[in-house]
């Protein structure tokens, strides 16, 4: 017959502890430099005694220091230097740990920002991935609609796109988004946000950017990817264009999907239109309900 076995109770981790040769109560800092505390703080009242009874007794004491220097000095100053130089090297020990734990933590800063940049940036092309983009827009639309500023969203549609990659195959299409982020990202301001909205689409994002700004931004960016010159698998060049849905207005709600709503529309419509054109809606500041939409097209 089996006999249970009673497992041992669970131990409480107290840094009383005497383990390790009753080292482990100063692995808290805490404790440790409560202990510190406490000793410095017995040193004051036994400096305060000192002191009165040097007062009190002055002419006795300094005779009686000058007997102990004369017999004893050297031990004085050996115990001294001694002290100097224990605390020295404590310092240099206690120093030089911290510069190793300063390095670990930059190192680990530095990895940690290496893997949340590789979070927010899409492999393919470089740019944002559509998280990023998402939440940075809005950052931006609260940001304007709290300081009266116009902001505007570009949407950047790459035109037959699926059938591009039947045809010439999903190597030369990778080319081909990788090539129109490098011209969308050279097209736009240094403080333009751009990023990868879906497989073919890109979104921009133009703090501070009037209809007009915009507008041209968007344009350059078409005529960009208009002038780019692609080699199929078969040698020969591939036209490329793409297709760009915009709005440009001063929000009076942050509302994400509701400016981006706005911005497809006008993308819809410039596809509709046949294509490779930018359609801008503008949404006048003065009405603080459902925008209205007003078509500019290139």
């Amino acid at each position: 017959m089996e006999h249970p076995v009673a497992e041992p109770a669970p131990t409480k981790d107290n840094s009383l502890s005497t383990r390790d040769g009753g080292l482990t109560r100063f692995k808290s800092f805490a404790r440790k430099n409560m202990y510190l505390g406490a000793v410095w703080g017995v040193g004051s009242p036994l400096g305060l005694l000192a002191v009165r009874y040097y007062a009190d007794h002055w002419p006795t004491v300094n005779v009686w220091l000058r007997i102990e220097l004369q017999d004893h000095g050297a031990y004085y100053i050996y115990v001294g230097v001694g002290t100097v130089a224990a605390m020295g090297l404590w310092g240099l020990w206690s120093g030089r740990n911290l510069d190793k734990q300063r390095t670990r933590t930059q190192a680990l800063e530095r990895a940690a920002l290496r893997l949340r940049d590789m979070a927010d940036t899409d492999g393919l092309t470089g740019v944002h991935v559509r998280r990023h983009l998402l939440e940075k827009l809005d950052e931006e639309l609260r940001r304007a609609e709290r300081y009266k500023y116009p902001i505007a969203s570009l949407f950047v549609d790459v035109d037959n796109f699926k059938a591009f990659n039947e045809v010439h195959g999903h190597m030369v299409g990778d080319e081909v988004l990788k090539r129109i982020a490098q011209v969308t990202r050279a097209s736009v301001r240094e403080t333009d946000i751009v990023g990868r909205y879906g497989g073919d689409e890109f979104l921009v994002m133009l703090p501070h950017a009037n209809a007009r700004e915009a507008f041209l931004a968007a344009e350059r960016i078409r005529k960009g990817v208009e002038k780019l010159s692609v080699t199929s698998a078969a040698g020969s060049s591939v036209p490329i264009t793409v297709s760009v849905g915009m709005i440009a207005a001063v929000p009076h709600e942050a509302d994400v999907l509701r400016f981006l709503e706005i911005a497809d529309q006008a993308l819809h419509r410039s596809k509709g239109l046949g294509k490779n054109c930018t359609i801008l809606c503008d949404v006048p500041e003065t009405t603080p309900g459902a925008p209205s939409l007003k078509e500019k097209k290139s």
